[in-house]
């Protein structure tokens, strides 16, 4: 709307809408309070707030994320934390929300109560150009290698940014010790325990999650009607960890046993249509502003070709959540790189942040070792995905449709990944205590 985008949270249901702006005004909170440079390339909030139907008039109550809201506390929505947090609705809730959901059937009927009459809403200042998926087949390589390096540094600056710890209380708050239990039978908390681990809470409800997705992966698959081949789809169990504490790889430091996985906020959705660009030289003497200023153009301006574009914005940080920054990898390589190692190894070269912690006895990764392997980790999460990633990995790769084993699968999507030096550099983000 002119120089404005209004967003109207409806997906997933009342709880889930305002656990999505809420965990969104928490980030933003956290990237001015840090004054990271990533907010510089995504989309300037202007105001947020719930808009709701009262006595059959609509109301409009502005909410900056702090605070429980009066229209809220009148339908009993009330977070999970308590009262304590700045962010009742943020981060902390939202990943309480999912661990709650995990493993229990989709959307019942009253996961969507009360969202026919309130309704979560964000606005932010309109970016100017063109999203990456209307501008791919005109880019130059060098544009599209800036592109990477793009991605690259503001992923750093992401992966960078302190995230609020979920608490060691926090599950018992939800679950009371909900039943929950690796594929092999062993309950995290007993695994845990056995094993002298100290991990934080967001590891407890990510490696719980990956456990209950193996549960039904080969029924979801086909319900999507991923083309996977036969012969892997027999393989999918004894190809996913028995115990997915061995993603996390487990080190001994100072006799207790660490995970060494990098934790981090992760945006979970950078697709060819949530990175914008914008023309940088043009043809002619028109200004770039009148091009920039209509979405319309398709790389001319008044008879000026645009010659070369720049990426200027990262949008849609609705999916926020916490967990293993290579999940941000898997829908960038695949949608925005459409699986060009090249682009990938670029990428990588500007992110420079680690993927996987240095061990302490500094052993190097060995093929049997396939715990430790980035490429088995990525592969591995592309299986258990929530969206249908299988399917854009057998379209891109058609070849892999007579692929024996998941490991060429792994080798040829992922293999880049294992060449990656940033894996033992650098040192996880602090959380804030």
């Amino acid at each position: 709307m002119d120089e404005y985008v209004v967003k109207i949270f409806v997906e997933g249901g009342l709880e889930a809408s305002i656990l999505g702006l809420g965990t969104e005004l928490e980030f933003y909170n956290t990237l001015c309070e840090v004054d990271s440079p990533l907010k510089n390339y995504i989309p300037t909030v202007l105001a947020s707030g719930i808009l709701h139907l009262e006595n059959g008039s609509f109301e409009v109550d502005s909410w900056d994320g702090k605070k429980v809201p009066d229209v809220l506390a009148k339908c009993n929505l009330i977070p999970e934390t308590g009262k304590g947090d700045v962010f009742p609705f943020g981060i902390r809730s939202k990943k309480l929300f999912e661990y709650r959901k995990a493993g229990l059937p989709e959307s019942g009927p009253d996961s969507s109560a009360g969202s026919n009459s309130i309704w979560p809403y964000l606005i932010t200042k309109r970016c100017k150009g063109k999203i990456y998926a209307e501008l791919r087949d005109e880019l130059s390589w060098e544009d599209v290698l800036n592109l990477a390096s793009f991605l690259g540094e503001q992923l750093q600056n992401l992966h960078s940014l302190p995230y609020p710890s979920l608490g060691n209380s926090s599950l018992s708050v939800v679950e009371q010790k909900k039943e929950f239990s690796f594929a092999n039978g062993m309950d995290i908390d007993v695994a845990c325990n056995e094993l002298d681990i100290h991990i934080p809470a967001e590891w407890e409800i990510f490696v719980r999650t990956l456990s209950q997705k193996k549960k039904d992966v080969s029924s979801r698959l086909n319900k999507w009607g991923v083309p996977v081949p036969e012969k892997l789809m027999e393989k999918i169990d004894g190809y996913l960890p028995d115990d997915f504490l061995k993603l996390l790889f487990i080190s001994e430091q100072n006799g207790m046993k660490r995970a060494l996985k990098p934790l981090s906020w992760i945006h979970s959705d950078i697709m060819d249509d949530n990175v914008y660009m914008e023309p940088c030289c043009t043809f002619g003497s028109n200004e770039i502003a009148s091009l920039t200023n209509n979405g319309s153009v398709n790389g001319h301006n008044n008879g000026g070709e645009v010659k070369s574009w720049r990426p200027n914005y990262i949008i849609d940080f609705s999916d926020l959540s916490i967990g293993d920054p290579l999940y941000d990898v898997i829908p960038i390589h695949l949608d925005v790189f459409r699986g060009n190692s090249s682009l990938l190894k670029q990428f990588l070269q500007c992110y420079k942040l680690p993927l996987m912690q240095k061990t302490p006895e500094n052993r190097s990764i060995t093929a049997n070792d396939k715990f430790r392997r980035l490429s088995y980790q990525a592969m591995c999460y592309c299986i258990l995905h929530d969206e249908n990633v299988l399917g854009a990995i057998f379209s891109l790769w058609t070849e892999l449709q007579t692929a024996e084993t998941w490991e060429e699968v792994e080798q040829m999507v992922w293999g880049e990944l294992n060449n990656y030096q940033g894996v033992a550099c650098h040192v996880t983000p602090t959380p804030n205590l």
